[in-house]
């Protein structure tokens, strides 16, 4: 296993060799996405990236950090994240168009990252470094979800804001992990589409924070 306390990247300094991490990180998810991880191999990383073995080993320790690094660099949602937090301070917004445009946002985030996220949490059950992070960044994503809401705490009509909100983050993390990770017809026959499916979750949410 890999200590997250170490660096997973040794970075490289000259242009050629960052562009070369690009294509290894790059080819790396690729293989992940087609092969999985039992299927994860450096010599396929190699070939798909066009840079030799001993060029990945001078960067990475071992085929596991390389797969962490990959995980690291494609669950890097700022962008998202800084949306969510923009619209927790829209003001201009009644109550219920606010909270669902949040919980629209944070559902649209994760999945947009649908194929990255699936890849992971299929593995998370068998690999404890996978499930350490992948937490950790699921806690860092509830506190920035808990933040939006919680900036108008006095419209959420709850005797504990703080409990209302955490239960509304674990209800549509689950959901849309759920969907992403099972597909959209698993656990009921009935079609349902995508965006129905985040417009239907909004509601749900407001309904219940407000």
């Amino acid at each position: 296993m890999v200590s997250t306390s170490e660096p997973l990247i040794r970075p490289p300094l000259q242009r050629r060799s960052q562009e070369s991490l690009e294509r290894v990180l790059t080819a790396g998810f690729e293989v992940l996405k087609e092969h999985g991880f039992d299927g994860f191999t450096l010599q396929e990383v190699s070939r798909r990236a066009g840079v030799s073995i001993g060029s990945i080993y001078s960067r990475v320790q071992s085929r596991e950090a390389l797969i962490m690094a990959i995980y690291e660099r494609v669950m890097d949602w700022a962008d998202e994240q800084d949306a969510i937090s923009r619209d927790g301070s829209r003001y201009d917004l009644d109550p219920r168009e606010r909270i669902e445009l949040i919980v629209t946002d944070m559902a649209t985030a994760m999945l947009a990252h649908g194929d990255t996220l699936r890849v992971f949490m299929r593995q998370a059950p068998l690999n404890p470094e996978v499930w350490e992070r992948g937490s950790a960044k699921s806690k860092a994503t509830a506190e920035i979800f808990s933040a939006a809401l919680l900036e108008r705490r006095e419209d959420i009509n709850h005797t504990d804001p703080e409990l209302a909100v955490d239960m509304a983050w674990r209800m549509v993390y689950t959901l849309i992990a759920r969907w992403i990770t099972h597909g959209s017809n698993f656990e009921s026959p009935r079609p349902l589409d995508e965006t129905t499916m985040v417009r239907e979750l909004a509601h749900a949410i407001a309904d219940y924070l407000l």
